[in-house]
């Protein structure tokens, strides 16, 4: 056939130049010598390596096509139905330190995203994977990812100094084709970070997942990990410009502060969280966020004016204002009037009893019951019959006990005896 041929003359050809080994135009030789093109002196370097007529910094691969030295680590995954990425692997290992890597992730959206993880180990293993990642250029006003990463997680296997961590993102679906990058990585411990995206995209995975929090761009809100401290600086009271300030909102002027939040969301509750708001009707209200109610009849709410104060929906004791209290009230240490009028409508008044038409006054009663009597317990009441009733313990029930006034105010008696 063509190019078979046994002449000897056919030597193989190294840059042009016969040699023992290199490249031939035919199938074989009489002494059946391969093609070879690299000789392995005990010294690789890249230039071995390199494409002839290509730079010293490109690798030829396998398939014929080049990239360089220089180049990152990265991968293409077809998300259009959305899935799982495996990031990397941090093995088991039981000695201190911290490898670091950052990846960036590019999908159709031309959003990029930059994912920084450290794996946290100690002489017991991996303690901790610590995480920094970066919602996309583009999101929704309610602060929701549109395309890309919406989710960093890593799952972990065993315990101790066998634990191994996994580090994964979720594609959210219609992502379409997305690029993830190998953009840094440190130098300490580069063994300590393994299996860099070398798993095809899945639609699930499996064990306890850890979620890390997406950090948005603060300039349209987001997620700060740890604590804020605000430190006022050269700033004046007198200007209200001194600490935080949380503005209205757009939509219904409304603004919050919110306790005891998920971790992982800006626009949900949670049981158990608690709200501080400023309201549509400017009134200030505090109580539980699942227990919001536009007419602020639960929690603490003050209103507009600040006149105003109630605690689901009564209103508390309003100094200068006229106002019935209802319910029962219990005072902590002392409770005094000052009369500033005339007549019969200074100090004290006690009306009758809807139910039974007393009336009364009861000194040395029991400090946590609002009912009943307790031994030396004295009690100044009117009774159903409109007489004027002094007695201690229960004697106001009993006939001939106590001091008694009769109803037309003209008898006076003492335990029975008219005196």
């Amino acid at each position: 056939p063509l190019n078979v041929d046994p002449n000897a003359a056919n030597v193989p050809l190294v840059n042009a130049t016969a040699a023992a080994v290199g490249t031939s135009d035919f199938y074989s030789r009489n002494d059946h010598v391969h093609p070879q093109q690299l000789t392995y002196d005990g010294n690789i370097t890249a230039t071995k390596f390199i494409k002839t007529g290509g730079l010293a910094t490109e690798i030829l691969c396998a398939n014929g096509d080049t990239t360089t030295i220089d180049s990152k680590l990265s991968r293409t995954y077809n998300s259009g139905t959305g899935g799982y990425i495996r990031l990397c692997v941090f093995p088991a290992a039981n000695s201190t330190g911290a490898p670091y890597i950052q990846f960036q992730v590019q999908c159709n959206t031309n959003a990029m995203q930059t994912i920084d993880l450290v794996p946290n180990y100690s002489v017991n293993g991996i303690s901790a994977l610590y995480g920094v990642f970066t919602a996309p250029s583009y999101v929704q006003t309610i602060l929701n990812v549109y395309y890309g990463v919406d989710q960093l997680l890593h799952t972990h296997t065993g315990t101790g100094s066998a634990a191994v961590y996994t580090a994964w993102i979720h594609m959210m679906s219609g992502s379409g084709m997305v690029t993830v990058s190998v953009s840094k990585q440190g130098t300490y411990w580069p063994t300590r970070v393994t299996e860099i995206l070398t798993q095809d995209i899945v639609s699930s995975i499996t064990g306890t997942q850890t979620q890390i929090p997406m950090t948005f761009n603060l300039g349209s809100g987001g997620i700060i990990g740890d604590m804020l401290q605000v430190n006022s600086l050269d700033r004046n009271y007198n200007y209200y410009n001194n600490g935080i300030r949380i503005g209205n909102s757009n939509g219904d002027s409304t603004s919050s502060l919110y306790l005891g939040c998920i971790k992982t969301a800006t626009n949900t509750t949670q049981s158990g969280q608690w709200e501080i708001s400023k309201t549509s009707d400017k009134a200030l209200t505090i109580n539980p966020s699942s227990l919001r109610k536009a007419d602020h009849s639960v929690g603490l709410s003050i209103d507009g004016d600040s006149s105003i104060i109630k605690f689901n929906g009564n209103e508390l004791v309003n100094v200068g204002t006229d106002q019935t209290i209802t319910g029962k009230k219990t005072f902590a240490c002392v409770a005094q009037i000052n009369p500033n009028d005339h007549d019969y409508n200074e100090g004290l008044r006690i009306s009758r009893s809807i139910v039974g038409n007393y009336s009364g006054i009861f000194l040395g009663c029991n400090s946590n019951s609002t009912t009943g009597t307790v031994p030396y317990q004295w009690c100044i009441v009117n009774t159903p019959t409109g007489e004027l009733r002094i007695g201690v313990d229960d004697q106001i029930l009993q006939p001939n006990q106590g001091l008694i006034i009769s109803a037309d105010g003209q008898t006076l008696t003492f335990n029975g005896r008219v005196l």
